[in-house]
C-alpha cells in the first residue's frame, strides 16, 4: 500500500495534479490583475481547482506556449480563434473584456479625424490591430478618406506612444484602453472611440468583449469541470474587482503606477470593461464587427477562414449565485 501511495505522489509531483490549470499570460499585463485575485482570494481552491500563472515575455511568446500545449488557457481575440479554426475547429473562446481603445491627441484644436490631415498619429498593434482596422474602415466609409495616407502612421508600442504624444513627438496617437486612461488622467484630448466608431455602423451593444479566455477543444472536451471552475472564479474575481476598492489596494504595488490619479483611472478603466452579460445579442455584435474587419483586414488579418465561426464560443452559464 505504502508503494502505491509513494508512487501517487511522485506522479503528482511529476505531471501535476488533474485539476492544475495552466494560464498563460503577458507580464505586466492588465489580466494579472484578476488572476492574481483569484490566487490571493483562494477562489481557485474554493472553486476546486489550482491555478497557474505563467508570466510570459512577448504576445508570439503566449501564442508558442500555447501552441505547444506548455499553458492551457490564454488571453486572445476572436479574430484570431476564428483564423485558428479554420478548417478544423480547434479553440473555444470566453469573454474577458469589453474594454476598447481611442484616439487622443496633445493640441486641443483637433477633434475630429479630419482634423489629423498631415499630422503624425501613433498606432499600437500594428498594422492588422482591430482597433486601427475599424478606424480605417470608419474613415473609408463615413468620412471617404484612407486614413493610412491621410495622416502619417507611425506604428510603436504602447508607452512609448504616450512618451511621444507627452513630448510633442506625436500629434495624436491610438492606443489601447489602458493606456487611454493614463492620457486622459494627463490632460490630452480625447478625439473619438472605438465604441464611438462601433456606434456609427449601427453597432451599438457596449457588451461586445473583444478579448477572452481561449482553449483548446480537445482540452475542454477532457477538462470541463476544471474550464468551467475557473470562468466561475474569473467572474467572482471581477465581481469582486468591481466593486471592493480593497481588493485593488492589494494589487496597486503591481500596477507600476507613478500616483493616486493614474491608480483612480486605471482601476475605473479596468471596471468599465467587465463584461455584464454575453447572449446571443453580443454574439450578434461580434459578427457584425468581424465582417467589417474581415473588409478592411482582408486575408492578412482573417488568414484562409472563410466564414464566421459562431460554434467558438463555449457554452457556459455563470452560477450567479457564487457571484
Amino acid at each position: 500500500m505504502k508503494i502505491f501511495v509513494a508512487l501517487f505522489v511522485f506522479l503528482t509531483l511529476l505531471y501535476g495534479s488533474s485539476n492544475q490549470l495552466n494560464v498563460g499570460v503577458l507580464a505586466y499585463g492588465t489580466v494579472n490583475w484578476e488572476l492574481m485575485t483569484i490566487k490571493s482570494l483562494e477562489l481557485d481552491k474554493k472553486y476546486g481547482f489550482d491555478l497557474q500563472i505563467k508570466e510570459l515575455a512577448s504576445k508570439d511568446g503566449v501564442a508558442v506556449a500555447f501552441q505547444a500545449e506548455s499553458v492551457d488557457v490564454i488571453v486572445n481575440d476572436w479574430v484570431w480563434v476564428n483564423r485558428q479554426n479554420y478548417p478544423h475547429f480547434l479553440l473555444y473562446f470566453y469573454p474577458y473584456s469589453t474594454g476598447t481603445g481611442g484616439i487622443y491627441t496633445n493640441n486641443s484644436r483637433y477633434r475630429t479625424l479630419g482634423d489629423l490631415k498631415g499630422k503624425k498619429l501613433g498606432v499600437a498593434g500594428g498594422p492588422m490591430d482591430k482597433s486601427w482596422l475599424l478606424y480605417r474602415a470608419y474613415a473609408q466609409q463615413k468620412l471617404g478618406i484612407d486614413l493610412s495616407s491621410y495622416a502619417e502612421i507611425v506604428f510603436a508600442a504602447p508607452p512609448i506612444l504616450n512618451a511621444k504624444l507627452s513630448d510633442g513627438s506625436l500629434d495624436a496617437v491610438l492606443n489601447f484602453w489602458h493606456y487611454n486612461v493614463l492620457l486622459d488622467e494627463k490632460g490630452m484630448t480625447p478625439i473619438s472611440s472605438v465604441r464611438g466608431v462601433l456606434g456609427s455602423f449601427g453597432i451599438n451593444n457596449q457588451d461586445i468583449p473583444f478579448t477572452g479566455w481561449v482553449f483548446k477543444r480537445s482540452f475542454a472536451a477532457e477538462n470541463k469541470k476544471t474550464i468551467n471552475a475557473f470562468l466561475q472564479a474569473s467572474l467572482e474575481a471581477n465581481a469582486i474587482l468591481k466593486q471592493n476598492d480593497a481588493a485593488w489596494n492589494a494589487l496597486r504595488p503591481f500596477m507600476h503606477v507613478k500616483d493616486d490619479a493614474a491608480f483612480e483611472a486605471l482601476k475605473k478603466g479596468y471596471r468599465e470593461g467587465i463584461p455584464e452579460k454575453f447572449t446571443s445579442e453580443e454574439i450578434k455584435g461580434i459578427e457584425q464587427v468581424y465582417a467589417l474587419l474581415e473588409k478592411t483586414g482582408g486575408k492578412s488579418l482573417v488568414g484562409e477562414s472563410k466564414k464566421f465561426d459562431k460554434t467558438m464560443f463555449w457554452p457556459y452559464k455563470p452560477n450567479s449565485a457564487g457571484r
